[in-house]
């Protein structure tokens, strides 16, 4: 009997992991065909070059975004810089997602000023 309850939660566990990266994979941007994330910036952190995003919507979703020397910045559809990424600005994301399901990989991050 518990062996058939680990198993069932080990499932349940597996799959909830599986959705959400189905649900981020599933927003693709018809222009690029990357995968695209919106949210409002948690936090910045230069020395992992990475930031954290939570998804705008009806979901509390948090999501890692890497970014690399070769990612575009725009700030209000202009060309711009990581200095204009800002806590609690909202970011549009387009990038690949890798192995971890909650982390993009962004080939370039459009900041907004509004929320």
């Amino acid at each position: 009997m518990k062996r058939g309850i680990v198993g069932f939660l080990a499932v349940a566990v597996v799959s909830l992991g599986l959705a959400a990266g189905l649900h981020a994979q599933a927003k693709k941007d018809a222009a690029t065909g990357l995968d695209r994330l919106e949210g409002t910036v948690l936090s910045i952190d230069k020395t992992k070059s990475e930031i954290k995003i939570r998804q705008r919507g009806s979901t509390s979703q948090e999501w890692t975004i890497a970014y690399t020397p070769t990612t575009a910045f725009t700030y209000r559809n202009e060309k711009g810089t990581l200095d204009n990424v800002k806590e609690n600005l909202r970011v549009i994301c387009l990038g690949k997602f890798g192995t971890e399901k909650t982390k993009m990989t962004a080939e370039r991050i459009d900041v907004r000023t509004d929320k």
